[in-house]
C-alpha cells in the first residue's frame, strides 16, 4: 500500500505541529522544512477538510507554500504533493 501511495508513513515529530496550527480552509501556511512532504500533505488534507469528496465545489481559499533547503529532497516533496491533486500548493 505504501508503494501504491495509499498509505503515507510519517514521523510523530512531523505529525504534531499541524494540529497546533488550527488549520482551516482560509489558512495560509509557510512550510520551510517541508521535504519529504508528509507534513505538507497533512496540511493540504486539513485545508480540504469538510470538502465534498470528488466534487471539488468548496475549493479552499487558503494555500501551503512548501520548500526545503535540500534540492534533492525537494524532488520527494514535489512527488508527495502531486499525489494530493490540490490547487492549494
Amino acid at each position: 500500500e505504501t508503494d501504491a501511495g495509499n498509505i503515507t508513513r510519517q514521523e510523530t515529530a512531523s505529525m504534531i505541529p499541524p494540529f497546533f496550527l488550527n488549520v482551516n480552509p482560509k489558512s495560509r501556511i509557510l512550510d520551510t522544512c517541508a521535504a519529504p512532504g508528509s507534513k505538507t500533505f497533512q496540511l493540504l488534507e486539513m485545508l480540504h477538510e469538510g470538502e465534498e469528496a470528488g466534487e471539488g465545489l468548496n475549493t479552499p481559499e487558503g494555500y501551503v507554500v512548501a520548500n526545503d533547503s535540500d534540492s534533492k529532497r525537494c524532488n520527494l516533496l514535489t512527488h508527495q504533493t502531486k499525489r494530493m491533486c490540490s490547487p492549494c500548493h
